[in-house]
């Protein structure tokens, strides 16, 4: 049964930066004054998906059932308001979070996710080249998963900064950290003389960005690196369907299908956005990847259990108090979401011929 945390009297942390777009704020546990994120739904101009923080705690769920590394998400209230909740991935005073747009920036500096006229950029080719450049091929297997992960759950969102890397500093790599942050938030050497700042952009800058030589080193000078669990997973699971839309779909299979296979990756393939089920067949036409596809899935096809994962679906919001039951999920939305995934599950075994 889903964990519910009551941050009602959690002192909030508002000078520290989430990022996203999302409603996120983070508040210090005062039982063990760890850093933790509370995450309402999305909900701006004409999007209100009520329901969306719902689908990081299910996809948390079916992810630890599937074996994969994810991080643990629970339901929240403060006051009258609900969401999910995530603990800290790192400990802040050793540790950073380095989101994958970094390493892709570090390679190629062109790189610019802001234009999404040039959003065709981001490919799996892009990711992996730059992944290679900084001498982290090793981690291609943990990069793959999450695309896995990605086909099982429907999510749409997996840009730039929706997967990374945790680091260790050492004292260059946390000069140069402190020093890229203090130009991207234009603070740069504010009291400084003119002529040493001045001299330090000419050296370290190029059109008022760090230069890329020393992006890669900042990156590749941490004490140790590794890929992070899988995080924000919320746009999964038809959370913008409209309930009209949910009540169609139920009542007919076909609906299902199609929008099951029409769903696609944000990660390119050939400078084209394909379907999760596209995307990961064409992998496994790729010998240097195949195994890295194969596994996971074979793993999933051995540990998914349609029962159980119904079951969780329908409990996972039992727990909320008095005075939160408009945000629990309606019936018929929890039947598509299990019928979602079941056959996103039945499309992963297919390709690889159930094995």
């Amino acid at each position: 049964m889903e964990k519910l945390y009551d941050i009602t009297f959690w002192s909030e942390q508002p000078w520290l930066n989430t990022g996203g777009t999302r409603n996120k704020k983070i508040y210090l546990n005062p039982a063990d004054n760890e850093l933790y994120y509370f995450k309402q739904s999305l909900k701006k101009e004409k999007k209100d998906y009520k329901y969306e923080f719902w689908s990081e705690i299910i996809a948390y769920e079916i992810g630890k059932m599937c074996g994969f590394n994810i991080l643990p998400y629970h339901v929240a209230v403060r006051g009258n308001q609900v969401g999910c909740i995530s603990k800290s991935m790192i400990n802040p005073d050793k540790e950073e979070l380095v989101e994958g747009g970094r390493y892709i920036q570090a390679f190629d500096n062109t790189f610019n996710p802001e234009d999404r006229s040039l959003r065709n950029q981001y490919t799996f080719e892009l990711i992996i080249a730059s992944l290679a450049s900084l001498k982290l091929d090793k981690y291609y297997e943990h990069f793959i998963e999450v695309l896995v992960f990605d086909a099982l759950i429907g999510n749409s969102d997996r840009h730039q900064e929706n997967w990374a890397f945790i680091t260790s500093h050492t004292l260059l790599s946390k000069s140069l950290a402190d020093f890229e942050f203090s130009i991207e938030h234009e603070k740069f050497l504010e009291t400084a003389p003119k002529l040493v700042k001045k001299f330090l952009q000419t050296v370290y800058l190029v059109r008022g960005k760090l230069r890329p030589e020393y992006k890669k080193l900042r990156l590749t000078s941490p004490k140790y690196t590794k890929f992070s669990p899988i995080y924000d997973n919320g746009c999964s699971f038809g959370r913008e369907l409209v309930d009209d839309r949910v009540l169609e779909m139920i009542n007919d299979p076909t609906l299902i299908e199609k929008y099951v296979k029409k769903g696609e990756s944000e990660i390119h393939w050939q400078g084209k956005k394909v379907s999760h089920f596209i995307l990961l067949d064409s992998l496994l036409k790729e010998e240097d990847f195949k195994q890295m596809v194969e596994s996971p899935i074979k793993r999933i096809i051995e540990k998914f259990d349609e029962k159980t994962t119904n079951e969780l679906i329908n409990q996972v919001d039992v727990e909320l108090p008095a005075g939160c039951e408009y945000i629990k999920i309606p019936s018929e939305r929890k039947q598509l979401i299990c019928k979602l995934v079941v056959s996103r599950f039945n499309l992963l075994k297919a390709l690889i011929g159930g094995k």
